[in-house]
């Protein structure tokens, strides 16, 4: 018997010999876009992602935000809305912080982007930490076995334990904001740090109550980039890596990250964490690494899920520009084991959706393991 989307999938990310490359493809961005403005082709108007990507022939992978969310004790969070921001304050005994956000009409109901940081001064490090003691993780289950059923054995479902973002990362990104982040280290370390020691305490709350759900493969962090993560690295990523690896391995469950910038540097990094999957990888002609280079530099034991940049499903590149480039990645990637064929990292809102169905019948054509170089 045949195997399943989601089987091929696992089997790669668990090192197994399989017969043929999986493919795990990802259309969100292309999918809500079109969706929105009422662009969809008209073949797939009414069409869930899903179905389009099993009318193509490829596995899915569909996002979602997490099996947990937060919950609030102790404080008062009071939401406001004038489309398209969203303005939350969370009030609490030691002073209140707030954030501005917005959804990004290209993107869907997906992700909200902060506008403005929770964090404006060193004022609100305490309140913060606060804030964060006192976030309480509850299940996000049904929504978790919502999607996962209409997922099936299409394919795999995405999703955290907590958010996408280690607790590092979140720091950075959505507490502090990179750049302020950088100098705040530098003047303010022992407060950076103890903030990031509550967000790691909140993750690992989270983890206790995700593993009540049947979820396979776990995302623990994501966008990385050489520039900005290179110098911390090492100190703050690694230790809760490795620890957040551990404790998902004890508990049978396999640990991915997205990693879909620029990573010469960080690749090198990458085998001290204990990740089994580096996903989203995004090879030139996008970035400045060959999927060789990302082969040699992960090393045999970390299983690859990406390789086509999504600039190559734009009309700037034509059929034959896409073929060879796919043709080249199977050789560069020989024999083929601990790979999955996806996007590096979507499928644009100008791409070209055919282009899926494409890489299948490259895969049935060229991508029989093991693959020669």
């Amino acid at each position: 018997m045949a195997m399943t989307q989601k089987q091929r999938i696992l089997a790669a990310a668990r090192g197994e010999k399989l017969d043929k490359i999986p493919f795990g493809a990802r259309i969100d961005v292309w999918y809500n876009y079109h969706s929105a403005h009422g662009t969809l082709p008209e073949k797939y108007k009414g069409w869930g992602q899903v179905d389009i990507l099993r009318d193509q022939g490829a596995g899915s992978q569909v996002r979602l935000w997490s099996v947990t969310r937060e919950e609030y004790r102790d404080m008062e969070v009071v939401e406001k809305h004038d489309p398209p921001y969203i303005d939350t304050e969370y009030r609490t005994p030691l002073g209140t912080v707030t954030k501005k956000e917005v959804f990004d009409t290209s993107e869907g109901p997906w992700i909200k982007y902060e506008m403005e940081k929770i964090f404006k001064s060193e004022q609100d490090y305490p309140v913060i930490k606060y804030l964060m003691e006192h976030t309480v993780p509850a299940d996000n289950f049904e929504a978790y076995q919502k999607v996962r059923d209409e997922v099936g054995e299409d394919g795999m479902v995405m999703t955290a334990a907590g958010l996408l973002w280690s607790p590092v990362q979140r720091v950075m990104r959505e507490i502090i904001g990179y750049e302020q982040f950088f100098y705040e280290l530098a003047d303010r370390p022992a407060e950076v740090e103890a903030l990031i020691e509550v967000m790691k305490d909140l993750e690992r709350r989270k983890f206790e109550v995700a593993m009540g759900c049947d979820l396979e493969i776990f995302n623990i962090c994501g966008n990385w980039s050489d520039d900005i993560h290179t110098p911390v690295f090492r100190k703050y990523f690694v230790p809760w890596l490795r620890e957040a690896c551990d404790k998902l391995h004890a508990h049978g469950r396999l640990v991915m990250v997205h990693s879909d910038g620029e990573m010469r540097r960080l690749n090198p990094l990458f085998r001290e964490t204990g990740i089994d999957i580096a996903e989203a990888i995004t090879p030139a002609p996008q970035t400045l690494v060959t999927m060789a280079e990302f082969r040699r530099e992960l090393g045999g034991g970390v299983t690859i899920w990406g390789g086509i940049p999504s600039v190559l499903f734009e009309p700037m590149y034509s059929d034959d520009d896409f073929d060879k480039y796919v043709q080249n990645m199977f050789r560069e990637m020989a024999p083929g084991y601990r790979f999955i064929i996806g996007m590096g990292d979507n499928l644009p809102f100008d791409g070209a959706i055919n282009r899926v169905g494409r890489v299948v019948e490259l895969i049935d054509r060229y991508g029989t393991l093991p693959v020669k170089s």
